[in-house]
């Protein structure tokens, strides 16, 4: 099943890459632009969670956050926001909501956020597990270091981990070798070297059912992960 997210957002360009990356993480997104049109579609959405931001048009964050609890008392609501004084907290949580996440934010952040509140109100068995990164045909989820693929699970050791989040994080770009071993291993001895080198061959050797996926070796310079 998939939790739906109510989001409330005006800003245009953020609020299409916020939804853009909850999609990809699983989620069953409707993103509205007004405070007016968000209570609206709250009522016919059902929404698993809302993510509200504080300053729209039509009605602000506050005034739907004290709408929607009074349609329902348990749903999670998250307030996105640049607005970060105590008082815009305090007002906040009286309006009824669970949580604030400061603008600007980073995605992980928010992810695990939402993650935490769907475990409190829908329990553990049901909640997402939205750090899945997506790797061609694979899920890769860095929190509880493994590759998933048609329900089967590939355990990583804690530097294989290390070593594909960063290949990971710069996916479709070169990365140089001195980058990652300085980021892995915290150091560019020639030992170390050897080892990346040992580790660049698991990874590919994880892959190989997926012929989208290419890590590809830049000889003299570095890596390209392609996914």
């Amino acid at each position: 099943m998939k939790h739906k997210i109510l989001y409330i957002e005006d800003e245009l360009i953020l609020g299409q890459l916020v939804k853009e990356q909850l999609e990809k993480s699983g989620f069953e997104v409707l993103k509205v632009i007004n405070g007016s049109d968000g209570l609206i579609n709250f009522k016919t959405f059902h929404p698993h969670l809302c993510l509200l931001d504080i300053m729209l048009p039509g009605k602000d964050g506050y005034m739907v956050a004290e709408q929607i609890r009074a349609l329902d008392k348990h749903v999670p609501i998250i307030f996105l926001t640049a607005k970060v004084q105590a008082t815009d907290l305090v007002k906040g949580f009286k309006a009824g909501c669970n949580d604030y996440v400061r603008k600007p934010f980073h995605m992980e952040e928010l992810l695990l956020r939402i993650s935490n509140w769907l475990e409190v109100k829908y329990g553990a068995e049901t909640a997402l597990q939205p750090l899945h990164n997506p790797i061609g045909s694979f899920n890769f989820d860095p929190q509880k270091q493994h590759l998933l693929r048609e329900g089967k699970i590939i355990k990583l050791s804690h530097k294989e981990t290390e070593l594909l989040n960063v290949l990971y994080n710069y996916k479709n770009t070169i990365v140089s070798r001195d980058y990652i071993l300085q980021k892995v291993w915290g150091t560019d001895t020639i030992y170390n070297s050897r080892t990346l080198d040992v580790y660049i061959n698991k990874l590919r050797k994880y892959f190989l059912p997926d012929n989208h996926v290419n890590l590809i070796t830049l000889k003299g310079i570095g890596y390209r992960f392609i996914c």
